[in-house]
């Protein structure tokens, strides 16, 4: 069994480093889902992307989790959730997205602490399974290319995705420490190694430090 004892490095000014999981098929649909990570962003680069869901044969049926200089932001088929916050500072920080297509409740979370909050977010609908992981920039399936121009410059650890829409108080204690002991229902981290493009770099040990 792998362990998960390991950071995953990113350099933004690469077209080839990110995570692409190739095994679309075994992604379901969703209807609800919460996307966790320690994220350690380069403070020279400003924008990046963290996380994105893309299916070949709809060009809507996408998730993003990304950040600018001023902002976070969860997009959820083109419907983003936006909370200020700068994290591009060389620190460890914890991020989380989460959606609820049952209650069309959809939030962000920094550090353990819920900084933003939409309601009335697809109320009802379903995700569509058989989609693309990918880690550290924008993968666009329909095209079959990446997005420069959406890279991330920095360090991801314990990247897990969940089937659940997780609550507060699982994410205030999940940001407290780096190592947890269930990985993702959807996704665990040890699962993304297995995607790696270009020169991401595999650290072991991780130097990650909770909120």
């Amino acid at each position: 069994m792998l362990g998960s004892n390991f950071d995953l490095v990113f350099k933004g000014d690469s077209r080839n480093n990110m995570v692409l999981l190739t095994d679309k098929d075994r992604v379901p649909s969703m209807l609800r889902f919460t996307i966790a990570m320690f994220v350690r962003a380069d403070s020279k680069f400003k924008s990046g992307t963290l996380f994105g869901y893309s299916v070949e044969q709809n060009i809507g049926e996408t998730i993003l989790l990304n950040f600018s200089s001023l902002q976070i932001h969860l997009q959820v088929k083109g419907k983003v959730i936006s909370a200020d916050s700068t994290i591009a500072d060389d620190k460890w920080h914890f991020v989380a997205g989460v959606w609820n297509g049952e209650t069309g409740v959809a939030s962000l979370y920094l550090d353990g602490v819920e900084i933003g909050k939409e309601n009335n977010i697809l109320k009802g609908s379903l995700m569509l399974g058989g989609g693309w992981i990918s880690l550290g920039k924008r993968y666009l399936a329909t095209q079959n290319k990446t997005d420069p121009s959406t890279s991330f410059s920095g360090t991801l650890h314990q990247v897990n995705v969940w089937s659940t829409a997780a609550q507060p108080d699982h994410l205030r204690l999940a940001a407290q420490r780096c190592t947890w002991p269930i990985p993702g229902s959807l996704k665990g981290w040890t699962d993304f190694l297995f995607g790696i493009k270009g020169e991401v770099e595999k650290k072991f040990k991780s130097e990650c430090k909770g909120a």
